[in-house]
């Protein structure tokens, strides 16, 4: 049987990916509910073991189902230092396991981490906007004219908006000079967009989908729409989402 299982991420990890420990098992409980295919990788032997996370308790730890059996048993795994990973839609979970044993039934247990990472290394990663009517993104045509559009989501160089079909002309390849993103007084540098794709709104017939991609950002383009989805990101994961403004660093 083949499993979509993964490698943890070897070396020290930046801290930036760790989950805040005050909403830990929150998110743990959020994740796991119900868990995918997750895996044991044993550190010293590189085997890897495909489980699903049965149950999570806050006192008794995790309860994980063995997928597969391997064909020397699991004795290493409970006697050699391994890590837990999970390939979830928000990225890659990893922790380090302590108190690993079996129990009745054919289950392990595991203790709750009390430090947890979670990786996403795609660049193009897009998390949805914030529920802040504050944010928003102002389009620039010339002296005197604007189109304010609501932002559907951002990542790191793109980002995708929500538009009144026939508010503006659109083209692929259109570039919009002297866009900005907007929060009450605070404000990003300047950047320029290109229309990269158009489509049909699924909600209402009346709006459309706009996908934009930075046009030949400077550094500071970059950090800015980087710090903003990162701050959107961990703040919604740490349940934080109405203060995502608070990480980020034009606001």
């Amino acid at each position: 049987m083949s499993f979509k299982i993964y490698q943890p991420d070897p070396g020290e990890i930046d801290p930036k990916h760790s989950l805040d420990s005050r909403f830990l098992y929150k998110n743990l409980e959020k994740f796991f509910s119900p868990g995918p295919v997750s895996a044991i990788f044993n550190i010293k032997s590189s085997q890897l073991l495909p489980v699903n996370v049965d149950s999570l308790d806050a006192k008794t730890g995790f309860k994980l189902k063995i997928e597969e059996m391997p064909k020397n048993g699991i004795h290493g795994f409970l006697s050699e230092p391994c890590i837990f990973v999970a390939g979830l839609e928000v990225g890659k979970l990893q922790f380090l396991m302590q108190g690993l044993r079996t129990l009745d039934g054919g289950l392990l247990v595991c203790d709750i981490p009390k430090e947890v990472v979670l990786i996403q290394r795609r660049e193009d990663f897009r998390v949805p906007a914030p529920p802040d009517k504050a944010f928003k993104a102002l389009i620039y045509f010339s002296v005197g004219k604007e189109m304010i559009a609501d932002i559907i989501d951002i990542s790191d160089k793109g980002i995708q908006f929500d538009l009144r079909l026939g508010a503006t002309e659109l083209e692929i390849g259109k570039i919009w000079t002297g866009c900005t993103l907007e929060r009450l007084q605070a404000r990003t540098a300047k950047f320029d967009l290109v229309i990269r794709s158009i489509r049909p709104s699924l909600i209402e017939e009346s709006r459309v989908r706009v996908g934009c991609e930075l046009h030949e950002p400077t550094r500071l383009n970059l950090n800015e729409f980087a710090s903003t989805r990162t701050a959107i990101q961990s703040s919604r994961l740490n349940r934080r989402i109405n203060y995502w403004f608070q990480d980020a660093s034009w606001c």
